[in-house]
């Protein structure tokens, strides 16, 4: 497997309004998309924050499994990504998710925190 790049960080947050404002006022990134419980923002380079309030599907998910924020890694294959990682007896908790750009996968890595896995789709 070869990791290409942190290409998302998912942030968990009871304090949305602040974590947004501090993140496209004082920092200045800007919006991807916007959804209720949910922003995406971007930094000059690509990398894309996901802020979740209270009401997302992720703010549950990430409050169960995460200890903090959770950075995604781009591989180019995360089904053969998945195999390697159930061969090294790495915790993978859920399926495989999918939108119509990205597949992903979450983790629990030896340090106790969730990572997530993602590759493009093809096609």
């Amino acid at each position: 497997m070869e990791v290409r790049n942190v290409r998302w960080v998912g942030i968990r947050t009871d304090r949305y309004d602040e974590m947004v404002g501090f993140l496209r006022d004082v920092l200045g990134l800007k919006t991807n998309f916007e959804e209720p419980a949910t922003i995406e923002l971007e930094t000059t380079e690509g990398d894309e924050i996901q802020v979740m309030a209270p009401g997302h599907p992720y703010y549950e998910f990430f409050g169960e499994h995460a200890k903090g924020p959770v950075p995604l890694f781009e591989v180019d294959d995360v089904h053969a990504a998945r195999r390697e990682l159930e061969a090294a007896g790495i915790e993978l908790i859920g399926t495989t998710e999918r939108d119509s750009s990205w597949e992903w996968i979450h983790m629990r890595a030896p340090d106790g925190n969730l990572y997530e896995l993602a590759s493009r789709r093809r096609g």
